[in-house]
């Protein structure tokens, strides 16, 4: 027969036991804790997730929108675009089921098109370089940045004196690359360009655009023209960028004008900056065939920007041809 422990010795024991139940308890509650962690993780993950999805259709939508809004302005007003019509209007931001969404539409013809100094046509790509250092010139930005442009988007040419750069310039950067030697697909490659700093990016880029030279779905052809600039959409600096001697007075006060009354002609805007008419190759016109849109959806905390190119044909059909997220 056992002898009876000890006082002492049973309450030790006991020590030991509760002690092992205190660290069973915190391994069950650390695990528990993990466990609901994980599950809240997965519900955040799922419901970010489905509001993605729910954010991208609405984008898409408002993309269709734009689209059938530029098919009816293109009936009701046939070749003329201006700002006065539907499609130029903001609208304020949707409701839609969980968030809100907004959007808008820019004619990307009101603005000067980098890739016209790559046409095939050496007198309307010289003029389109002259166009451009205007435009810088107007921006008070080193005019010299248009040569370093043109060799970037042109293949085969020795670099353009002063400030232009070929690959021998890029090739000692680092990282090192190689200049495009064709056009632009989208004007962020503007800040690989010698010169192009972030901060000179961001004060072109409200009036320059990348646009491609052949419509899409034509033919490839051997004549690329430059794109036309639209007279009645085109902010006051891009008229001044029209030829020499174009103050910002009489620019903003052609503005002002077509405002309340949108040119009919190109002479309206000639009377208007007092008798100085385009400069020779550069092409002018009161429509246009590219847009740009701009939507923002909201569903949750979940927030996406889609951009999408918008085309529109001579019969007013429509056709995105590029989208991103986030960037341009």
């Amino acid at each position: 027969m056992k002898a009876p422990l000890h006082p002492v010795r049973r309450a030790q024991q006991r020590g030991v036991a509760l002690l092992i139940a205190l660290v069973i308890l915190a391994i069950a509650a650390t695990l528990s804790t993990g466990m609901i962690w994980n599950r809240e993780l997965d519900i955040r993950r799922t419901a970010n997730i489905i509001h993605g999805d729910q954010a991208m259709e609405y984008a898409l939508g408002a993309e269709a929108w734009a689209e059938q809004i530029l098919r009816r302005d293109f009936k009701q007003n046939g070749t003329v675009t201006d700002l006065t019509q539907d499609w130029a209007m903001q609208l304020p931001p949707l409701p839609v089921q969980g968030g809100s969404i907004t959007g808008r539409l820019q004619d990307l013809q009101s603005l000067f098109n980098v890739n016209n100094l790559a046409s095939t046509n050496a007198p309307q790509a010289a003029a389109a370089l002259q166009q451009f250092q205007r435009l810088l010139m107007a921006l008070n930005i080193d005019p010299v940045i248009a040569n370093a442009v043109a060799d970037w988007v042109n293949a085969g040419m020795q670099p353009q004196a002063p400030g232009g750069a070929g690959d021998e310039f890029y090739s000692r950067l680092t990282p090192p690359y190689l200049t495009a030697e064709r056009p632009m697909s989208d004007i962020s490659e503007l800040l690989l360009v010698k010169g192009v700093t972030p901060a000179i990016y961001t004060q072109l880029l409200p009036y320059v655009c990348a646009l491609p030279l052949q419509p899409p779905g034509s033919a490839p052809a051997m004549a690329m023209p430059p794109t036309a600039i639209n007279i009645n959409t085109a902010p006051a600096v891009v008229l001044m960028s029209l030829n020499t001697g174009i103050s910002a007075e009489a620019a903003a006060a052609a503005v002002r004008v077509r405002t309340q009354h949108p040119f009919q002609s190109a002479q309206q805007l000639t009377q208007l900056l007092q008798g100085i008419t385009t400069a020779p190759g550069i092409l002018t016109s009161l429509t246009s065939d590219y847009f740009r849109l701009t939507a923002q959806v909201r569903i949750g905390s979940t927030q996406i920007t889609l951009y999408s190119l918008l085309y529109r044909n001579q019969t007013g059909g429509t056709l995105a041809i590029r989208r991103t997220f986030g960037t341009l």
